[in-house]
């Protein structure tokens, strides 16, 4: 059984990946989400918000913090995907 959640992450694969708090990058940006699974990442407090999880680092296409992973999805997936750890 293929999982779903690898379609919405397949443009993660091989990526360096930066365990993080979520903080809010401008005023008119409020939330991220995983890209596997959808949950929603905030500062807000709120069922189901998730508030750090794993970020994609400087030399990823997009640059740092552009990408979020839940911490249950990269436990999930990360040997599928072949992520690596940046150590904080």
């Amino acid at each position: 059984m293929t999982d779903w959640r690898l379609d919405f992450c397949k443009h993660l694969r091989g990526v360096r990946l930066r365990h993080a708090k979520w903080v809010q990058p401008h005023p008119d940006w409020d939330h991220d989400h995983c890209a596997a699974c959808w949950r929603k990442f905030s500062d807000r407090i709120a069922p189901d918000v998730q508030h750090e999880g794993f970020a994609t680092c400087e030399d990823y296409k997009y640059g740092a913090d552009y990408d979020w992973v839940c911490e249950q999805c990269f436990r999930e997936l990360k040997d599928v995907m072949g992520w690596r750890i940046e150590p904080n």
